[in-house]
């Protein structure tokens, strides 16, 4: 095993030197500093955390006590705790209670005798409040309470709002009709159990109802006593409805209903539950609540991080997160369900999303009693194909189509999309991104179709190379900068120049997809905006300036020099195959593309595969919707095709399979995110991610965006091709556009 004096030899440095790094007790020099990683690196070099830790009186251990690991709530918890704890020089000592206060006395006593630095616990004695204040205090020893507060005690406080949910929950089935239902809950001297009492209780009182012998029964949480106290109960009398707190209970009083012959249609059980992506299948319960119990976890263990590394100005804080409740699918009313002779004709277009997204229509097909036939074509076919179809038919070849959203103002234009304004209204459309109906939906202040496939471009980027000391190094010494994600198209550039030409580590640095214009034209519209640049302004008059273009097009043009050479038969679809197949270090493309997602979760999963902001910050918004032919008979159930589509089961279950869609809850739920970790990076680029739109013009006509796209892509071509220079090819461009602004 390595020792600091080894990384000093090989550093060539002295002990001292390499302490004073370790420890950032003294600044080391850069140059000194590169040299020192490099050898810890080589030698694999791990510093003695126990030795540092008695010498500074700085011990790494973290305490964490939870009840068990029987019920998922805590083990969510446990899940977010951890990672809030990764790369942070501390190490979590989980051990659990039973809710036994004798137990988890004798772990604190063991906690204290390690020197743990700080404490997260749900603790099952609230009135030990002695104890807790003479061993834990916010400068020294911190603590941080989850769900069980303890009065008094100045300490961090975390919890969700039961009191509302349990509110709620009672509201809704007192409003539906449920005069007796009961509430199993947890011993009230726990204040996360208190507050569910409380809100029980107050839902009767506004409702203007009593309190029945039974209508609250206390249980010590576990499964089993849900199972003893609902035998009991039923022995007593039927309830209408049970509610209790947690995933545990339900399934002991799932069970006990069970045994005495009830289902869950004559007494349904709703419960405090945690979120999932599997909807059908996390609980036994008729409904569970979604409690973001990672994110719970991860708050938990900043706040402690934060006391710990600020005690004298970090003050206590007390957190209660806010979630809902929907005791139905929020969004749209539930199905209709009909004639199964009925067909609904899909055409959509060829993706690998949509190829999953295949798998589910099972699902609609079952829940609504309508049969589907689907129509695939390609993307670079699809267009055409939709207008041909229309134009030729007198009644409707589909009823439902995807659309891109430079098409939507055309389509809707020409009377191609049905106008299904009123169905859109009749939703709560903040299940959406932000105005993303803007994008995907409006024109001229009426709605066209439903966001379907959310796809913002995004950089990819082979981490292991990146990472790599002797590459790095490489990298430094022919650029005297360090190889890092671009933040610019030049470091892009220089990036990609690097692999394809100045190393042997990878073939080339990326690829470019100019097979034909639909995939070509991105590549330019991403630079022009890159430099500030745009084609027309929103009266439809051309403004693109030649000095933002030549920079443009000159970058492009670097790109394309660096690139593998295959570019002119290269689709967006073949560029991921080459990244994926380890011929390129980046990518640039939208998630749509990705072929094989699994393979990608496990390649970032191991470090091999990153994920970026596209160079310049200037992604183009890709996007596909989902919208209703203005000829089809079945426009009704093509409705309720769309209604399904934004059902956040749904959502849930395309981006397991490695789907984006437009639903904001897809981005925030800590299961999907802890699969997919690109996620965040996808949700905080849409902040400014836009789309290209065409421009409509003072006759109120709308140039078509495939009719651009091939203009400014033929000059592009001659110039790739070498029959032009920029600046003729810039003339050309400006040439054609104003044709085509003639022609309407």
């Amino acid at each position: 095993m390595a020792t600091i004096r080894d990384v000093a030899q090989m550093a060539e440095v002295s002990i001292a030197t390499v302490s004073n790094y370790l420890n950032h007790t003294k600044p080391v020099k850069k140059a000194t500093a590169k040299k020192i990683q490099q050898a810890i690196e080589l030698l694999q070099y791990s510093p003695n955390l126990s030795a540092r830790s008695l010498k500074s009186n700085d011990y790494p251990d973290i305490g964490v006590i939870l009840p068990n690991l029987d019920n998922s709530y805590y083990v969510q918890i446990f899940q977010g705790i951890e990672n809030g704890f990764q790369n942070s020089g501390y190490f979590t000592n989980l051990a659990f209670s039973y809710d036994i206060p004798d137990f988890e006395q004798n772990i604190l006593r063991g906690f204290l005798e390690k020197q743990i630095r700080g404490l997260i616990i749900l603790s099952c004695q609230p009135d030990n409040q002695d104890f807790f204040s003479r061993h834990f205090s916010p400068d020294t020893r911190p603590l941080v309470l989850i769900d069980r507060d303890i009065e008094n005690l100045c300490a961090n406080y975390i919890s969700f709002d039961n009191y509302s949910m349990i509110y709620h929950i009672t509201d809704d089935l007192l409003r539906e009709g449920s005069l007796q239902p009961v509430l199993i809950t947890g011993p009230r001297k726990f204040s996360c159990e208190a507050n569910s009492i409380h809100g029980f209780e107050n839902a009767l009182t506004h409702a203007g109802l009593s309190l029945l012998p039974d209508s609250i029964i206390q249980t010590n949480l576990s499964r089993e006593d849900g199972f003893r106290k609902t035998t009991q109960l039923l022995r007593r009398r039927i309830p209408s409805a049970i509610i209790t707190t947690s995933e545990s209970l339900a399934s002991g009083i799932i069970e006990g209903l069970t045994l005495h012959g009830y289902s869950q249609e004559q007494i349904p059980v709703y419960t405090l539950g945690e979120e999932h992506w599997n909807y059908h299948t996390h609980s036994f319960a008729s409904f569970s609540s979604a409690r973001p119990a990672i994110r719970l976890g991860q708050t938990a263990a900043n706040l402690l991080l934060h006391q710990m590394r600020e005690p004298l100005t970090r003050e206590c804080e007390r957190m209660i997160l806010q979630t809902t409740f929907p005791v139905h699918e929020k969004g749209f009313a539930c199905p209709i369900v009909a004639d199964r002779k009925k067909v609904l004709k899909l055409l959509m277009v060829d993706t690998p999303q949509v190829h999953a997204f295949l798998g589910l229509i099972k699902d609609f097909e079952n829940q609504s009693g309508i049969s589907t036939r689907i129509t695939i074509l390609p993307h670079h076919q699809f267009y055409e194909s939709l207008m041909e179809k229309h134009s030729a038919a007198q009644d409707a070849s589909f009823d439902v189509f995807m659309y891109d959203i430079p098409w939507l103002s055309s389509l809707a234009a020409e009377n191609i999309l049905a106008d299904i304004t009123e169905d859109i209204r009749k939703i709560d459309t903040s299940i959406f991104l932000p105005d993303c109906l803007q994008y995907f939906s409006a024109f001229q202040n009426r709605y066209y179709g439903v966001p379907f496939m959310y796809a913002p471009q995004i950089l990819y980027y082979r981490k292991d190379l990146f990472e790599n000391t002797e590459l790095k190094a490489q990298y430094e010494k022919q650029t005297n900068i360090t190889l890092r994600p671009p933040r610019t198209w030049k470091e892009f550039n220089t990036i990609s120049e690097f692999f394809t030409h100045r190393t042997s580590a990878i073939p080339y640095g990326t690829s470019i997809p100019a097979a034909y214009s639909e995939c070509l034209a991105p590549e330019i519209y991403m630079r022009i905006r890159a430099f500030g640049g745009r084609l027309f302004t929103k009266a439809g008059d051309i403004c693109l300036d030649d000095q933002i273009a030549l920079q443009a097009y000159d970058s492009f043009l670097h790109s394309v020099q660096a690139a593998k050479p295959d570019y002119r038969s290269a689709t967006d679809v073949s560029v991921v195959q080459d990244f994926l197949q380890g011929e390129t270090a980046m990518l640039i493309t939208y998630p749509s593309f990705l072929t094989d997602v699994v393979d990608l979760q496990k390649s970032s999963m191991i470090g091999s595969i990153g994920y970026y902001h596209i160079p310049g910050r200037s992604p183009l918004l890709g996007g596909w919707s989902l919208g209703i032919s203005s000829r089809s008979e079945l426009k009704t159930e093509a409705v309720e095709f769309l209604k399904w589509t934004c059902e956040q089961k749904t959502a849930n279950y395309f981006a397991l399979l490695g789907g984006q869609t437009a639903i904001t809850s897809t981005y925030t739920n800590d299961e999907l995110v802890k699969l997919y970790p690109w996620l965040p990076l996808y949700y905080s680029t849409y902040a400014y991610t836009r789309p290209v739109i065409p421009p409509r013009l003072k006759n109120h006509k709308i140039l078509s965006q495939t009719d651009i796209d091939s203009a400014v892509c033929e000059e592009l071509y001659a110039v790739m091709d070498g029959k032009q220079n920029i600046q003729d090819a810039l003339a050309g461009t400006k040439r054609r556009l104003r044709e085509l602004l003639e022609s309407c």
